[in-house]
């Protein structure tokens, strides 16, 4: 009898795990319900105006797996064959993320893409892909371009947060010979690491719930979050990379930058910024993030 309430109690609590780490894995993978989206209000009014002056182009994608994908595509003033692909982070959209970037681009004389992540803005998608999906979807925006010019393209990739994981995801692939470079700022290691960090307050969590989740993430998401590493795709990387990052950074925590940075083993720069906290580099110090990203894509990119 006592071996039987035992086993009822194993069976139970193990339901109970499974089913809570379920609710786990959509809490931080599910689209959040339709919100009214963020506006720009919170920019600087001269910023919030040269963007409402600009004529964005729509573009849009089908995924591998079939989503519509969408994006905003910003011509320059001149013809080049200069294009920044700029993937924004967790819970934003493509303005939000680059609207203090989109002017120095521009006046840089590139055209700029700026995808919805697939979960987020106009993009279709029930679940986020956490760079690892994105990955895919990010190849697929670099060929949309290329058709879009029909021409041989000079391509840098800038993501920020998660989308600074996507860009590095991308780079352990077979990237075209358009992709020159790619800038990462903040972004994390692994699914697993950023998410074990996040939950470090709550250890029952992050012992118990998250191996769980990770069991079941490949089912449920389409990944697994040990899976989906930036760490592991940089080795096998051979595009020139800078990696950018707040030393005051608490949410992707700074450390990971050097792991990221160190597992490189393609051309590399990078540059941390004093004071800043997370996505906040280019707030904090927009004349050295300037000044940096430009004597790095000179490197590579032709005039």
């Amino acid at each position: 009898m006592k071996k039987k309430i035992l086993a009822t109690v194993a069976l139970l609590s193990g339901a109970l795990v499974g089913f809570t780490s379920v609710c786990a894995i959509d809490m931080a993978c599910k689209r959040p319900k339709k919100k009214k989206e963020k506006s720009l209000d919170y920019l600087l009014p001269e910023v919030l105006s040269w963007i409402n002056e600009q004529e964005f182009e729509s573009i849009e994608i089908q995924s591998e797996d079939g989503l519509t994908l969408r994006a905003k595509l910003l011509k320059a003033n001149n013809d080049t064959d200069k294009v920044i692909i700029a993937i924004h982070g967790y819970h934003s959209y493509n303005l939000r993320e680059y609207a203090y970037y989109l002017k120095f681009y521009h006046d840089l004389g590139f055209h700029i893409l700026l995808p919805d992540n697939r979960a987020h803005g106009n993009s279709e998608g029930e679940y986020i892909g956490f760079g690892w999906l994105d990955r895919l979807d990010c190849i697929s925006w670099i060929n949309k371009v290329k058709d879009h010019f029909q021409k041989d393209l000079q391509i840098v990739l800038h993501g920020i947060s998660m989308g600074g994981a996507t860009v590095l995801m991308a780079s352990g692939e077979e990237l075209p010979s358009d992709v020159k470079c790619i800038i990462s700022d903040c972004g994390f290691t692994t699914v697993y690491e950023e998410m074990k960090y996040e939950l470090r307050n709550h250890p029952i969590t992050s012992k118990v719930i998250l191996p769980t989740a990770t069991l079941l993430s490949k089912r449920r998401v389409g990944y697994n979050f040990k899976e989906a590493s930036a760490v592991e795709q940089v080795k096998k990387s051979k595009t020139p990379t800078l990696f950018i990052h707040g030393d005051q950074d608490d949410f992707v925590p700074t450390y990971m930058v050097y792991s990221l940075y160190n597992a490189c083993n393609a051309p590399k720069d990078l540059l941390v910024v004093e004071g800043a906290k997370h996505a906040e580099s280019y707030l904090v110090n927009q004349e050295l993030c300037e000044h940096i990203i430009v004597e790095f894509m000179h490197k590579y990119l032709k005039s």
